[in-house]
């Protein structure tokens, strides 16, 4: 039976070795990439090392691509989704999980078809009430059609359900209303699954290429991956440059992940799946 075990044990952590250098290559590869000159990014067949370290392309990426008002705009966009998302996807999933109202559980159900619905079916829509309001090339456009999560709505929701209602009954004794009871007992308790939600908006707001594309023109309101995509030309796309780019679009993101993975592995531990 030791025997057996170790094996297994064995077996899982090769398997485990492999995954992780196959996700772990295109990262790296990305990297080194980053590194070189035009011609060794076309060159066949492909060199995986550069002949040479070639520094200046990250200079050249902040010099002459503007890249630091795509960092700007990215994290205006990041900050403006993540915030208020979280805020208001906690006060729904708080209605959701412990108010009775008329149509609570059709609303609900609504809700969660609506999830089956792909983005793209909504774009034209979208785009044209943004025409309507006049935020065509802002990134108000950008903002907030973003904030509302069904998703996060239904995740905090379901941590909420695992509560115990006890303690919101002996607040109500001690004359709390419900805004009390929110703020002091039911965010405090949820700061795992808020954290973990908070990384989420960050890194789906960070990385959105569709709708920006659509909704913006100005190369002066371009977002992160919007200004790689640029990189690429009518006559020769400059991968090295690319490849920088992403490079260092992508550090803040490993920063936050890093900094929240506690947070964020608990919030997915402890997040239940009480109806």
């Amino acid at each position: 039976m030791a025997k057996r075990e170790f094996t297994t044990k064995l077996f899982v952590f090769i398997l485990l070795v492999l995954v992780g250098i196959t996700t772990t290559i295109p990262f790296i590869w990305m990297v080194l990439t980053s590194f070189k000159t035009h011609i060794e990014t076309l060159s066949i067949p492909m060199t995986f090392f550069p002949a040479r370290f070639m520094w200046e392309n990250y200079v050249d990426v902040f010099n002459r691509f503007n890249f630091l008002t795509y960092y700007r705009n990215t994290v205006m966009v990041a900050a403006g989704v993540a915030i208020p998302q979280i805020l208001l996807s906690a006060m729904a999933a708080y209605a959701f999980a412990r108010l009775e109202f008329p149509g609570k559980n059709i609303i609900f159900v609504s809700l969660m078809a609506a999830l089956m619905v792909p983005m793209q079916m909504i774009l034209v829509p979208r785009f044209v009430l943004m025409m309507q309001l006049g935020w065509v090339d802002t990134l108000t456009g950008v903002i907030v059609p973003t904030i509302p999560s069904i998703f996060a709505t239904f995740f905090i929701r379901q941590h909420i359900m695992t509560i115990p209602k006890e303690l919101d009954e002996s607040a109500y004794i001690d004359g709390c209303g419900h805004p009390r009871i929110f703020a002091s007992i039911i965010l405090p308790l949820c700061k795992p699954t808020l954290a973990a939600m908070a990384i989420l908006a960050v890194t789906f707001a960070w990385n959105s290429l569709l709708w920006p594309l659509i909704v913006l023109n100005s190369m002066s309101n371009f977002t992160l991956p919007l200004g790689i995509n640029a990189f690429r030309g009518q006559f020769a796309t400059y991968y090295n440059f690319m490849m920088a780019g992403a490079t260092v679009s992508v550090v803040p993101i490993l920063i936050v992940f890093l900094v929240g993975q506690r947070y964020f592995l608990e919030g997915i531990a402890t997040t239940g799946i009480k109806a």
